[in-house]
């Protein structure tokens, strides 16, 4: 009885509750250990408690077996991957668990918490902002303005991942700015909108500029070129008004190409299978060694192989053909423009996508899951719409 109260109350609410306080670890908890603990205790026993609404939910969901399907194989890859320990091999499944757990819930609580959800990520964008500006405050109060590259406060400290998990919240208040009803609103959304691009050009992440142009791009069309040119324009003339940071910003950037280079020639004869999910990831190249090959389609490639890769390239485009599909029905140009914007982001940086939780789940597999359950449900009544579920 006790096990169907406690059901019963995670199906009404309580889970939404758990997830709102995950996201909003992101920015109010002081290290990623204990936001990641937090998932673990809190967050992840819900989901399993729930397994059995979330297989009705998904069942005959071709994105979702996808999803399933590709986890699975990378995980299969631990049979033959080189540098194997044991240890690390559970904790690889561990943190897979973790992955499609966020994926699926995520997906389902969009749609059968709806209103509770919308008003989650409207909350969301004003917590991201919130923190923005602190940080920006705490940083620029003890480091140079402007041209110091700022390090946010907590969880998100690491430039390009803050800066591209602070960019989804940059895209979403765009959104609500062309979206929402009323004025004030809207300028509302517009200061927000404005602290988070500041945070991001602070940062001086190229990756997550580049990845707000494209979701900027594609959510309003050339009405984005404007704020997209300032934030480029601003990061290069950061960069360039140090000349320290200059050629060492600009330096790094230009290794990428061989980076990318020497993970396709250790490609040779592990081209079908891949190396292994343990391959050690460190790069050697221009006679450095890099941590790992800053492009999430090439670490996909060296892990799993081709066949690793067309596993998740059969996920971005079903996913993608889903985003197109809520836009030409719906309107809904969002689930279309985070997508892109992850899919950008993941290009130009990050290695691995099965990992803890961190800044790539809101960037890059919070639009998968988002898509994953939106798009069965296009047909019925507007109470999934996003934004505004309830309108």
């Amino acid at each position: 009885m006790e096990f169907k109260v406690i059901q019963r109350f995670l199906v009404d609410r309580g889970m939404v509750y758990f997830y709102a306080l995950f996201i909003a670890g992101y920015f109010l908890l002081p290290m990623a250990s204990g936001h990641r603990r937090l998932y673990y205790i809190l967050v992840l026993p819900a989901v399993l408690l729930l397994w059995r609404e979330l297989a009705d939910f998904y069942r005959d969901n071709v994105l979702s077996g996808l999803l399933l399907l590709y986890v699975a194989y990378m995980m299969s890859t631990l049979l033959w991957t080189a540098d194997f320990e044991p240890g690390a091999a559970l904790e690889s499944l561990g943190l897979s668990l973790c992955v499609l757990s966020f994926c699926y819930i995520t997906g389902y609580l969009w749609v059968t918490q709806a209103t509770r959800m919308d008003r989650l990520a409207h909350r969301a964008t004003w917590l991201a902002t919130a923190a923005a500006v602190v940080s920006i405050v705490a940083w620029y109060a003890s480091n140079p303005f402007p041209v110091s590259r700022l390090e946010p406060l907590g969880v998100m400290h690491h430039q390009n991942k803050a800066g591209s998990a602070y960019g989804v919240f940059l895209v979403l208040c765009m959104h609500y700015v062309f979206t929402d009803k009323g004025r004030n609103n809207r300028l509302v959304y517009s200061g927000l909108a404005l602290a988070l691009l500041s945070l991001v050009i602070f940062t001086q992440s190229r990756t997550a500029m580049a990845a707000v142009c494209v979701g900027l791009l594609i959510l309003v069309g050339y009405r984005g070129l404007a704020v997209a040119a300032l934030g480029v324009a601003t990061t290069w003339a950061l960069m360039a008004a140090n000349p320290r940071v200059w050629l060492h910003r600009v330096g790094d950037f230009s290794f990428r190409p061989g980076i990318w280079e020497q993970v396709l020639v250790d490609m040779q004869d592990y081209w079908w299978f891949g190396h292994g999910y343990l391959l050690d990831p460190r790069v050697h190249a221009y006679d450095k060694v890099f941590s790992h090959a800053h492009n999430s389609y090439l670490a996909t490639l060296r892990d799993g192989g081709m066949v690793g890769l067309v596993l998740l390239a059969a996920i971005l485009g079903v996913a993608l053909h889903w985003g197109w599909q809520l836009y030409r029905q719906r309107g809904e140009r969002i689930y279309l423009a985070l997508l892109l914007y992850g899919m950008t982001s993941v290009a130009m940086d990050y290695d691995r996508l099965l990992v803890h939780p961190k800044e790539i789940w809101l960037f890059f597999w919070l639009p998968v899951a988002l898509i994953m359950a939106a798009y069965p449900a296009r047909h019925e009544p507007a109470t999934v719409r996003y934004p505004g579920h309830d309108q």
